[in-house]
């Protein structure tokens, strides 16, 4: 259990400082991202669904920037590949306090391979987000995530980045990237992600930077 608590302890310090030191510029911002889901036994052992909702700050965690809830469908063809579908629906809060509605669906594969305690997977998504079915928005996303098991520890360490480009209309090409770093708690039915998140904006120096909590129960 210390040696436990020493690594948890030791990488929420490093994420906690990075994220402190990032509202210093004018052009970097903070905020807390909190994930909450649960994922039903997959039907037939091929379909599995998940539905969660989220919460995210800004401002360097003085104000809420939106809430969501997605559901998510996957068909696991193997233990390396599923692919499916999702639909998520956001309420942006806009500087006058109002929220907005914003619509996203997308399709999405995912690659996956473990090998002893080391895992990878990919995780492919074109999305269209949108706030009028007229004014559609396609953009990709592919997150490649790197993770390695500690033997008798419950904590997974892991790496990722995702890469944002447009698909249509094509303004920019790579518009943003996201770099990953944290780890998984599992116990039971449940499971838990603890990670710092820094997303770069690849035509402007604004950065954000972020503590993303994850829980997801399957039952």
């Amino acid at each position: 259990m210390n040696r436990q608590f020493l690594i948890a302890f030791l990488l929420f310090s490093i994420t906690g400082v990075s994220v402190m030191n990032a509202g210093d510029g004018k052009q970097q911002d903070a905020g807390l991202w909190l994930y909450a889901s649960v994922s039903p036994k997959p039907v037939a052992g091929k379909w599995l669904t998940t539905y969660g909702v989220e919460y995210r700050s800004k401002e360097n965690f003085r104000e809420t920037s939106l809430w969501s809830a997605v559901v998510n469908v996957d068909y696991i063809f193997n233990p390396y590949l599923r692919a499916g579908a999702g639909y998520e629906f956001f309420l942006n809060r806009q500087a006058d306090g109002k929220y907005t509605p914003e619509h996203r669906y997308y399709p999405e594969a995912i690659l996956s391979y473990t090998r002893g305690a080391f895992s990878t997977s990919l995780r492919s998504r074109i999305m269209n987000t949108f706030t009028q079915w007229s004014d559609p928005c396609w953009e990709g996303r592919h997150k490649l995530k790197a993770s390695h098991a500690i033997p008798h520890v419950r904590l997974k360490p892991f790496i990722a980045v995702e890469p944002y480009h447009d698909v249509y209309p094509v303004k920019q090409g790579f518009t943003k990237i996201r770099y990953f770093a944290g780890f998984t708690y599992s116990v039971s039915h449940q499971k838990i992600d603890i990670y710092y998140l820094r997303e770069d904006y690849l035509h402007n120096p604004f950065v954000r930077n972020v503590i993303q909590i994850e829980y997801n129960y399957a039952f």
